[in-house]
């Protein structure tokens, strides 16, 4: 009889089912399609559009047990760009993902089309009202807000082992990091 937490080592080895490529799909071989670079690089500026094969294929994984390589990423600095870039995605038919750390379980800081980063340039966080209040940029990372509002005695939930490297943006934008409301019934 196995034991609970005993190995099996005949479950190791490469899965079921047929070999599948790892390697860049070879239309991408180039990185980002050059219209679209060009585009996105005159509505935000060329330095905040990441578009080498080594750029994406960076931009291809994050905590889960998923891969899809974006057309292109971009790190928009002002809300005049994201708002820029929003408006040509819906006008091209783009899909755009938001990313912030990357941290997720569940491949939802992916696309296989546009990126947006939210990290690098959307960080900061002011404490009001003797900790009542945060105002944060979604780019903040949740330890480091919590070091802030800890001086006055408060913390954002939730806590998750990733707290140092998951972001405010991120939290937010992941249902099931968010408490959940009670329900009473009547």
């Amino acid at each position: 009889m196995k034991k609970l937490f005993e190995p099996d080592a005949t479950r190791i080895g490469r899965p079921a089912g047929p070999a599948m490529q790892d390697a860049v799909p070879q239309g991408m071989a180039d990185g980002t399609p050059r219209m679209l670079r060009d585009d996105l690089s005159e509505l935000i500026g060329s330095d905040q559009v990441l578009h080498r094969v080594a750029d994406l294929v960076r931009y291809a994984s994050d905590a889960s047990p998923y891969r899809y390589i974006p057309q292109v990423v971009v790190r928009p600095r002002t809300l005049e760009g994201v708002a820029n870039l929003l408006v040509y995605y819906r006008n091209n038919g783009r899909k755009a993902t938001f990313r912030a750390a990357g941290t997720s379980l569940n491949g939802q800081s992916q696309s296989d089309d546009v990126l947006i980063g939210v990290r690098g340039h959307w960080q900061g966080c002011s404490v009001e009202e003797e900790g009542r209040q945060l105002r944060t940029k979604p780019g903040t990372i949740l330890a480091h807000a919590n070091a802030r509002l800890a001086r006055c005695g408060r913390k954002l939930g939730p806590d998750p082992t990733s707290n140092g490297a998951c972001t405010i943006g991120g939290v937010i934008a992941m249902p099931a990091a968010l408490p959940r409301q009670r329900r009473h019934s009547k």
